[in-house]
C-alpha cells in the first residue's frame, strides 16, 4: 500500500515537471509571435518604398542619412532574421500544442496506447538525442561568431550575425524542455495508475475520440445558442416535419 502511494506521488510529481517545463516554451512562443508585428511592418515598408512612384522613395532615402538603417540590404536580411526568430521562438511551443505538422499514416490507426508507445520510441531515439548533438555542435558555431564579429557578406548588411544564430541554441532549448515534457507525460500514460491517465495531457495522441481527451461542444466552439444542422434535422423528426421535402412548383 505504501508503495502505491509513493508510485502515484512520484507520478502527479513527474506531471507537476512536465507542466512546469511546457511554460517555458509557451511562455517564449507567446512572446515570440509578437515579432510578427514588426516582420510585416518592415516588408510592407520595404515594398512600398521600391514601388510607389518608381521607386522614388527609395532613392530619396539613398541621398539620405537613412540609408545607413534603412537600405534594401538591411531591411531584407532584417526580414529573414525576425522570421527566423520567430518560427525557432515557436516550434517548441507549437509541438507542446501538437500544432506542428505530423504525417501519422500509419500511427492514426492504431491504439492510443500504441501511439503513446511511438511518441516514447520517437523522443528517446531520435528527438531528445538529435537536440543533444546539434546543441552541443551550435556551441561553436555561435562562439566562433560572435569572436569574429561576424556580419553580413553585403556591404550594406547587418552585423552582430551572432545574434540571430544564438536563436537557434534557444530554439534547441525551447524544443527539449517541450520533449522532455511530453516524455514525463507518456510515462505516466504508459507506466502510472490508471485513475491518474484522466490527468494527463495527452495532445500528442491523433485520436479524436480518445476517452481522456477533451471534447468541445457545439456551444464552446460557436458560443450559446447556435443551431446546428444537426439540431435542425433533429427537431424537424420531431415535429413530424421531412428533412428532404421535395421542391414544388
Amino acid at each position: 500500500m505504501g508503495l502505491r502511494i509513493k508510485v502515484e506521488a512520484s507520478m502527479r510529481r513527474m506531471l507537476d515537471i512536465a507542466d512546469s517545463l511546457e511554460r517555458v516554451p509557451q511562455f517564449f512562443g507567446r512572446l515570440g509571435s509578437w515579432l510578427i508585428i514588426p516582420l510585416i511592418t518592415i516588408v510592407m515598408f520595404d515594398v512600398l518604398t521600391r514601388k510607389l512612384g518608381g521607386g522614388a522613395i527609395q532613392q530619396w532615402i539613398q541621398t539620405t542619412s537613412l540609408y545607413h538603417i534603412l537600405s534594401p540590404t538591411k531591411l531584407q536580411e532584417m526580414e529573414w532574421h525576425l522570421h527566423g526568430a520567430l518560427f525557432m521562438l515557436a516550434i517548441g511551443f507549437s509541438y507542446t500544442m501538437n500544432a506542428h505538422v505530423r504525417v501519422d499514416v500509419l500511427r492514426e490507426k492504431v491504439s492510443d496506447r500504441r501511439q503513446a508507445w511511438i511518441e516514447l520510441f520517437g523522443l528517446l531515439v531520435f528527438l531528445i538525442p538529435y537536440l543533444l548533438v546539434i546543441g552541443y555542435l551550435c556551441l561553436d558555431f555561435i562562439g566562433r561568431a560572435y569572436s569574429s564579429n561576424e556580419a553580413s557578406t553585403a556591404m550594406t548588411g547587418l552585423s552582430h550575425r551572432w545574434i540571430i544564430k544564438s536563436f537557434l541554441l534557444a530554439c534547441l532549448i525551447l524544443v527539449l524542455f517541450a520533449g522532455i515534457a511530453t516524455l514525463l507525460r507518456q510515462l505516466v500514460y504508459l507506466f502510472g495508475p490508471e485513475h491518474l491517465r484522466g490527468d494527463v495531457k495527452m495532445n500528442m495522441l491523433t485520436s479524436a475520440v480518445a476517452e481522456h481527451l477533451p471534447h468541445l461542444d457545439d456551444e464552446d466552439v460557436y458560443g450559446p445558442g447556435h443551431t446546428t444542422e444537426d439540431d435542425l434535422a433533429h427537431s424537424d423528426v420531431q415535429a413530424g416535419g421531412d428533412t428532404h421535402p421535395e421542391i414544388k412548383y
